[in-house]
């Protein structure tokens, strides 16, 4: 079909799936009209769609620079133009044909970072949307895209999602191009790799994979490869997109993919050979594969002494039980087991539940979800008011509710410590699936007593245990049992100690560092004699 069909084409009320299917067919021509009516009938009445014409060199050749307004830099749009227009003009290349000046421009005149060569209306639509500049030729069906981005970004800030106690301040952003710089500049070795793939119909979002090749596992890294080159989708706005397509049970509550706002949680990632998805847009950045210890672990951990690590760590593990367990807990050991309770505490639970109407199962049900819509209030209101109107609610209601006689002083006070207890774990996508799970132990403890709470934990120990993210053990190295792997779940281990990565995902490399380096006094003089004693022995050895 003549190109001035498909342009007319496009005018009509196609489906559009049409119209790209056309766009990605459509070439450019030696006319220059021809070019701008291809573009003109591409982008519509697009008011930020700006082109200039020009007359470039002493052969008067005609020329026109296309850019998308608040995508590129003003400032380097208005530069390349002066360089095409006046700068060609005072140099001495003569009057040159259009293929000549083409060749000239591209290698020595167009002063840009990165100048690439474009044949198709679709390529170069690509080029103008990533903030380049397209210089459109007469008499030749090829274009220049020239670096010139610039639209606004953020800056780089705190992350928000992940409070930082120790450690850096810089968290990712909305930009790819700011995240892979940050974790570039922890990690500068050539051999951090990344794969750039396009997801999007309509989208057209940028999607990078990073790895350490060499230390990354290729099977798993073919593996991420093939799941992300799987997506078809019409738009990607966020990675929480990329995640429903690439997780390995979408139907679990608990996360498969772990995310994260942080550079140096990635960075620590890829160094134990996992791979990590950055999506345009977004600062959340996913890593694969994760396991449950990854869940109750912070950096800030890693950046304060040992025993504060370790004790930490502890303490939100047993807080995280208790959050999913607790509620459950009282109302079997309050409607079943009354014996495990002392006497005088038992005695003042029945005196202060004396007057309420429902049963202590409904009780606490009602007030958790009294909780959990506060709560989600207090995160959907503005900032400002949010956790003032969180905290007075929760106050006034449960007051309000104890003179009422609806619940009894024993409930609020076992939800309220449920509340803090589930505020230690570190990554939200976890503590939002341990409050789901809170509420099925409750009915458990209310129709089986601590039968039920029992079977809930098995059962749910069994679950995370069937679970796998791409391939590798949720449960990791708990289940399967990996006992060398264990100094880093419960405690902190010194970095000193780190002599070997995980088995499962660094074994391509497991040596992290060498053994011996304990610090103590004297070990600087041990170290030379033991140098210079080496020296001596391969000496010998020689003679």
């Amino acid at each position: 079909m003549e190109e001035s069909a498909k342009v007319r084409r496009l005018e009509d009320r196609l489906k559009v799936s049409q119209r790209e299917g056309i766009i990605k067919r459509l070439v450019l021509k030696p006319s220059l009209e021809e070019n701008i009516k291809l573009l003109k009938a591409v982008a519509g009445p697009s008011p930020d769609v700006v082109f200039r014409r020009l007359t470039v060199g002493e052969g008067r050749v005609k020329v026109a620079v296309f850019h998308i307004e608040n995508l590129s830099d003003s400032l380097l749009v208005e530069k390349l133009i002066r360089m095409l227009g006046l700068g060609t003009r005072l140099s001495r290349m003569g009057p040159v044909t259009e293929q000549e000046l083409f060749s000239q421009l591209k290698e020595q005149w167009l002063q840009s970072s990165e100048v690439c060569e474009t044949d198709t209306i679709d390529e170069v639509w690509n080029a103008l949307v990533e903030g380049n500049s397209v210089v459109v030729f007469h008499g030749i069906a090829r274009a220049l895209a020239c670096s010139t981005q610039g639209y606004d970004k953020r800056a780089v800030d705190e992350p928000q999602s992940e409070t930082v106690i120790r450690g850096p301040r810089d968290g990712f952003i909305e930009s790819i191009s700011t995240n892979i710089s940050l974790v570039r500049r922890r990690l500068k070795t050539p051999n951090l790799w990344i794969e750039n793939f396009t997801l999007g119909r309509l989208s057209r979002t940028r999607v990078v994979m990073l790895y350490i090749k060499g230390l990354a596992s290729e099977e798993l890294v073919q593996e991420v490869r093939q799941r992300v080159n799987r997506i078809k989708i019409d738009a990607v706005l966020e990675s929480g997109y990329v995640e429903e397509f690439i997780e390995d049970n979408p139907f679990s509550i608990f996360p498969l993919v772990f995310r994260t706002e942080r550079p140096d949680r990635v960075a620590a990632c890829l160094l134990e050979g996992k791979v990590a998805v950055m999506t345009d847009g977004t600062p959340f950045v996913l890593v694969v594969p994760m396991d449950f210890p990854m869940l109750l672990q912070a950096p800030d951990d890693y950046y304060e002494k040992v025993p504060v690590g370790s004790f930490l760590r502890l303490l939100r593990l047993v807080a995280f039980i208790g959050s999913i367990i607790l509620p459950g807990t009282y109302v079997a050991v309050v409607r079943f087991h009354p014996e495990l309770i002392p006497t005088n505490l038992l005695l003042r639970i029945t005196g202060a539940k004396e007057g309420v109407p429902f049963p202590i199962v409904f009780e606490v049900f009602m007030m958790e979800l009294l909780f959990e819509l506060l709560r989600e209030a207090g995160i959907r209101l503005p900032r400002v008011i949010g956790p003032a109107v969180s905290i007075v609610g929760a106050l006034v209601l449960g007051e309000a509710a104890i003179r009422a006689g609806l619940v009894s002083p024993p409930v609020v006070i076992i939800v309220a410590l449920t509340a803090i207890a589930s505020f230690t774990v570190p990554t939200f996508s976890f503590g939002i699936a341990a409050r789901l799970v809170r509420f099925i132990f409750i009915l458990l403890g209310g129709a089986l007593g601590l039968f039920g709470i029992q079977f809930g934990l098995l059962f749910m120990i069994i679950l995370l245990a069937s679970l796998r993210s791409f391939g590798y053990p949720f449960l990791a190295p708990l289940a399967p049992l990996i006992v060398s792997d264990l100094k880093d779940i419960f405690s902190r281990m010194f970095r000193w100690s780190f002599i070997r990565r995980p088995k499962l995902t660094g074994a391509r490399e497991p040596v992290r560092q060498p053994q011996g380096q304990m610090p103590g006094p004297g070990r600087e003089k041990e170290e030379k004699e033991k140098n210079l004693q080496g020296a001596k022995d391969k000496w010998s050895g020689k003679r």
